[in-house]
């Protein structure tokens, strides 16, 4: 029976998709959902044929991988009919293709099920989000879409891996992360253009903190990072914060807004085999139970699967933003002595997506460079101030971003007062990135998620008073 695409359907076929749910129902419901909005082959195939498997789950997404049979594909490829390896993001020289495609049949792809869409913004916020996913796909900026229907969307599969913390200061990396930030500043995307993002998020944060801080437990309310965080007055600091940047003037650009190694992939390397991609997902559950207790049980569990989750802070977000490696082997990007080869990168996460300061976007990503979230052993993370980026680094950074911004003029260089305008504006919103960041962390402390949150805002929150007390204190 051919399938309504509706909101009524995708009610009806959501319920497969809980936890409680049995492998055969979510096999045919994603073959439904395969069948309606891919081609070729997904037309005919019948639900048992299908490769399905779980890649995470939690309160507002689901997240599958989903292919044809291995033996099929590996027909194709033994007959040159395709090439079913990830190809290079698109450039003047290459253009990109489907991810394990033929044609515009792609073998393998990542179905994504909308969960809860509870919260004062929360429908906003996947329309936002959906929007914004479109857009990047059809401009290369990201995962290409196969299909969006009002329960979720079917995205292109990517092998990959996030980058590494320390492979963020790798020059060859460095400098492809500034192009493709600010190939993103210089998007033009139908949204408000209105910085409001950043105050009203941290606004509807202070709004739950007054619960949060009058409800610790027991076990936590000794804690002297908890005692620290309540003598700090967030109202009066993100008062003070916004009156800084009211007083100056600063470009207002398209923003990633959490640009961390988390949300940057390194792509395979195009000799991989499918067969091998799909043999490395064997270790995964079949059932949505062995998946939920899998995942619950370790803050690192996708990696003792034999998958990279994105190891950083947005785990404790309920958006499940996992394009996930499937080989854990991959060689650290700074290994690469080849003076030729570039690092094949792509941004994910469009989360936090929307108009901002250029100049929180920059500082955010320094910052980042000095903060491991891979720390196996509680507080899951690790601050080390000294990796923050040179200031040879950081200019050099400046340059590759302000040459891709603007790419339009002929011949642009940028010279040292542009520079140097841009350190300034990184200074100042390195103040608020920490405010940002340490805010969230204590609104967060009740996720039931293994992470140090206390320990990281009092992190965040000490570096920011730093940075705000040599700001008052300069002439």
């Amino acid at each position: 029976m051919k399938l309504v695409k509706s909101l009524s359907f995708t009610e009806d076929i959501k319920q497969y998709f809980l936890k409680n749910a049995s492998m055969d129902e979510i096999r045919n419901a994603a073959s439904r959902l395969c069948r309606d909005y891919l081609t070729g082959r997904w037309k005919s195939i019948s639900a048992e044929d299908i490769v399905v498997k779980r890649i995470s789950g939690g309160l507002s997404n689901f997240l599958y991988y989903i292919s044809l049979p291995a033996e099929e594909v590996s027909d194709k490829n033994s007959n040159s009919l395709c090439n079913i390896q990830t190809t290079a993001i698109s450039t003047s020289k290459r253009q990109r293709k489907d991810s394990a495609a033929c044609g515009d049949e792609p073998t393998e792809v990542l179905l994504r099920i909308y969960g809860q869409t509870h919260g004062e913004h929360a429908l906003e916020t996947m329309i936002t989000e959906s929007v914004v996913f479109a857009l990047l796909s059809e401009r290369n900026l990201g995962p290409k879409l196969h299909g969006l229907f009002p329960g979720g969307r079917i995205e292109q599969y990517i092998p990959a891996r996030p980058l590494r913390t320390l492979e963020l200061s790798d020059c060859k990396t460095s400098m492809k992360i500034a192009e493709k930030m600010g190939k993103i500043h210089s998007l033009h995307i139908p949204v408000s253009k209105e910085p409001e993002w950043l105050w009203n998020t941290m606004q509807r944060w202070l709004k739950s903190l007054d619960s949060i801080i009058n409800n610790i437990s027991p076990e936590n309310e000794e804690k002297p990072e908890v005692h620290e965080i309540k003598k700090i007055d967030f109202e009066k600091e993100v008062e003070w914060i916004r009156s800084v940047v009211d007083s100056g003037d600063y470009p207002v650009v398209f923003c990633h807004n959490d640009m961390q190694e988390g949300n940057i992939l390194l792509r395979e390397e195009p000799s991989r085999s499918r067969r091998e991609s799909v043999k490395s997902l064997s270790s995964l559950p079949e059932t949505e139970n062995e998946a939920s207790s899998s995942l619950s049980g370790d803050h690192n569990a996708n990696a003792s699967s034999g998958l990279i989750g994105i190891q950083s802070r947005k785990r404790s977000i309920p958006s499940d933003d996992s394009y996930t490696d499937l080989d854990n082997s991959s060689d650290s990007v700074i290994s690469n002595d080849s003076e030729e080869s570039e690092p094949d990168l792509m941004i994910i996460d469009f989360e936090y997506c929307a108009y901002n300061y250029r100049g929180f976007d920059l500082a955010n990503h320094f910052i980042e460079w000095t903060i491991d979230y891979s720390n196996p052993v509680f507080p899951f993370f690790s601050h080390t101030k000294e990796q923050y980026p040179t200031k040879e680094q950081r200019q050099d950074f400046i340059s590759a971003y302000l040459r891709k911004d603007n790419e339009d003029i002929e011949n642009y260089i940028p010279n040292a007062e542009e520079i140097e305008s841009l350190e300034k504006e990184i200074r100042t919103f390195s103040m608020i990135s920490h405010l940002f960041w340490g805010l969230w962390s204590v609104v967060n402390v009740y996720q039931n998620i293994e992470f140090g949150y206390w320990e990281y805002a009092v992190s965040r929150l000490r570096e920011y008073q730093a940075l705000k007390n040599s700001f008052l204190s300069a002439p």
